[in-house]
């Protein structure tokens, strides 16, 4: 797999102390993790996934969640470094960035990661709800966009700009429609911690969708961070506050 699978910033891989995969939101490309990035303790290699269909992948199809899965799988094998790896998954990119690190757990010889970060996205053992209209059932913009007001929808700047939402919303749709359907129970469980980061004023994700993330690995944590939905987006800073205040949970070695 060639980097132009990810983008890295930060430490040099030799020297860092920790190891960070942002697997970002619906549509969003590898530039969806500079902010993360740019806060970032100096000492931290960070990586952000840049999934088929945008950036220097844009003619790549965009597939169902099992390719999704495979390409971040993928990406973990190829990055850089020896340093403790953190997977960060935001929204639907926490769906994919699970099932990454499930199946790396169940490989004898691969890759370790010491932690999945879940940021902004309800617990999947939450089933979906067969009344709820589907992205598969309409191309229409105006109802994709109501859709997808039920996932978060899309930043107030893209929506007004017609023609970059034009080009961006195919994106979205695609990755949202790999992961609607998803849903999980608890097991197999994560080998690894498993910390959970939410918005106070993120209507789609109160506690009573969000509790049962503590049922996914036998070490749990839960920050809450004043915020919406767009933590990565709007407070990446706090996101990077909520890993670093937790990295005795993950990595002793790096904190």
């Amino acid at each position: 797999m060639s980097a132009k699978t990810f983008t890295l910033k930060g430490a040099d891989p030799r020297d860092a102390t920790l190891r960070v995969l942002v697997v970002p939101h619906a549509g969003a490309g590898a530039a969806g993790g500079a902010a993360f990035a740019a806060h970032a303790p100096a000492d931290w290699l960070v990586a952000t996934a840049r999934l088929p269909g945008r950036e220097s992948r844009i003619r790549e199809e965009i597939p169902e969640l099992p390719g999704l899965v495979a390409d971040i799988v993928a990406t973990v094998r190829a990055l850089p470094g020896t340093a403790p790896l953190v997977v960060v998954g935001v929204c639907s990119g926490a769906v994919i960035g699970l099932e990454a690190v499930r199946t790396l757990q169940r490989e004898v010889a691969g890759p370790a990661v010491a932690g999945l970060v879940v940021v902004s996205q309800w617990a999947v053992t939450e089933r979906p709800d067969p009344a709820h209209r589907s992205l598969r059932d309409t191309d229409d913009p105006r109802q994709v966009l109501e859709i997808l007001a039920e996932f978060g929808g899309v930043p107030d700047s893209l929506a007004a700009d017609r023609e970059m939402l034009a080009l961006v919303l195919p994106t979205i749709v695609a990755d949202l429609r790999a992961v609607q359907d998803y849903w999980s129970a608890p097991h197999p469980r994560l080998a690894c911690p498993l910390l959970t980061v939410f918005g106070d004023e993120d209507e789609l994700c109160p506690e009573e969708r969000t509790d049962d993330w503590s049922l996914f690995s036998e070490q749990t944590r839960t920050v809450w961070v004043p915020g919406g939905h767009m933590l990565l987006t709007e407070s990446p800073a706090m996101v990077v506050d909520a890993l670093a205040g937790n990295l005795d949970q993950f990595a002793p070695e790096s904190h």
